[in-house]
């Protein structure tokens, strides 16, 4: 009997060993293919960056690096940043080939230095200023209760002030600034400017041997001052009154006070510093306000506050009617203001009266309204411009005209 044949598995047939000559081109490639990629590397321009050293007074605000002679400076290289005095900053650049570069430092003041053909490759340090020269630092007091604004610094008897020292910060109530100066000088004035833009100089002071100042406004002239009489013969109630210089740039506080309001039929004194020329606003507790621009307060020392008082100035008749113990009557037989009374079915909204012809002009009632039953004194403007269209708007919108009326006679007239 014959045997089992024993279990042989099957085997990949054997590769053949590869020939001398196949190897070798095999090197060759990867050779060529690594040069290849070495060479593109090395065919990349370098990351450029220059590092920045500010040894001015100024805060450095732009930097432009741009190619030499380039009429496009680019994109401002500090970014976000700004490089105050004594500080350094690296500025990258990004790939560049190029080592010679303009540059354009531009300063706080908006001054520019312009610097052509520097070659960041052999000195990549842009360096603004002298190391060498000494700094001086002075700290600057406010002890004033107004915020001081801007600060100039002059060692040449205030002949050329310079830059603002304070740039885009402020010494506010109580508070203080380090002026620090690159300077071998010692002796300067200082001239400070506040919010309300009155002005102190302190001059020839020895900074090397006081290093520090104070400023308390002792030194501002004072300014006249007023008083101004306002009479609420108003609708309503007034709640808040800001009385400002015409050059200022806000209101300023509020002159009644917190606690303090302004009802009809009573009188309030403001006490006043500045010019005659002032500006003056009330709020009503609705939040309605009305204004009345470039009021002289030297020669109208006293404001009725009537519906239609922004118009102009108070009539001499009013102003009297207005003082304490006179009341609302008037000699017999005088004219006076023409009555409007609301004897509709719905409150008056609006009312105008405007010379005939002339366009209608401001609401006289302004934030308030002339409920059914009331009535409301129509003041001319003056003496000579008494004849007036009227035009009154009731709260559903509809108008009712009164043409050619006689501001000045007094008389009563009803609008339905």
């Amino acid at each position: 009997m014959r045997g089992v044949p024993a279990f042989r598995p099957k085997l990949a047939p054997p590769v053949p060993r590869a020939r001398p000559a196949f190897r070798l081109l095999l090197a060759l490639l990867f050779g060529l293919l690594g040069a290849a990629t070495a060479g593109a590397q090395q065919s990349q321009p370098p990351n450029r960056q220059v590092t920045v050293q500010n040894e001015t007074d100024l805060t450095l605000n732009f930097l432009y690096v741009f190619p030499r002679g380039s009429a496009d400076r680019g994109p401002d290289r500090l970014g976000d940043e700004m490089v105050a005095p004594g500080a350094t900053f690296r500025a990258r650049l990004g790939r560049q080939s190029a080592c010679t570069f303009d540059v354009v430092a531009v300063w706080q003041d908006g001054r520019e230095e312009a610097r052509n053909g520097v070659d960041i490759c052999r000195n990549p340090r842009l360096v603004f200023g002298d190391p060498a020269m000494p700094t001086l630092e002075v700290a600057v007091a406010n002890r004033s209760e107004v915020v001081l604004r801007e600060l100039y610094a002059s060692s040449d008897g205030g002949a050329e002030w310079g830059p603002d020292r304070l740039g885009s910060q402020v010494i506010e109530t109580g508070g203080a600034f380090r002026l620090r100066m690159r300077t071998r000088a010692c002796r300067f004035d200082l001239r400070a400017v506040y919010a309300d833009d009155r002005e102190e100089v302190k001059s020839q002071l020895d900074l090397c041997a006081e290093r520090g100042v104070v400023f308390d406004r002792s030194g501002v002239p004072p300014l006249p001052r007023h008083s101004l009489v306002l009479v609420n013969r108003h609708l309503a109630t007034v709640q808040e009154v800001y009385v400002s210089a015409s050059t200022d740039s806000d209101w300023g506080p509020e002159r009644l006070g917190t606690t303090t309001l302004l009802p009809v039929g009573e009188e309030t004194t403001v006490e006043l510093e500045g010019e005659c020329e002032a500006d003056i606003r009330i709020v009503f507790p609705n939040g309605g306000a009305e204004e009345r621009r470039e009021v002289d307060i030297c020669a109208t020392p006293r404001i009725v506050l009537t519906p239609g008082w922004v118009l102009g100035a108070e009539p001499p008749a009013e102003a009297a009617a207005a003082r304490p113990g006179a009341g609302a009557a008037r000699a017999e037989g005088e004219a006076g203001p023409l009555r409007l009374r609301n004897a509709g079915p719905l409150p008056i909204v609006e009312v105008y009266a405007a010379p005939p012809g002339e366009p209608r002009g401001a609401d006289r009632l302004g934030a308030d309204v002339l409920g059914v039953g009331e009535t409301l004194e129509l003041e001319a403007p003056d003496a000579d411009a008494c004849a007036a269209d009227l035009l009154v708007v009731f709260r559903d919108g509809r108008e009712v005209s009164r043409p050619g009326l006689d501001l000045c006679q007094g008389e009563e007239i009803e609008i339905r």
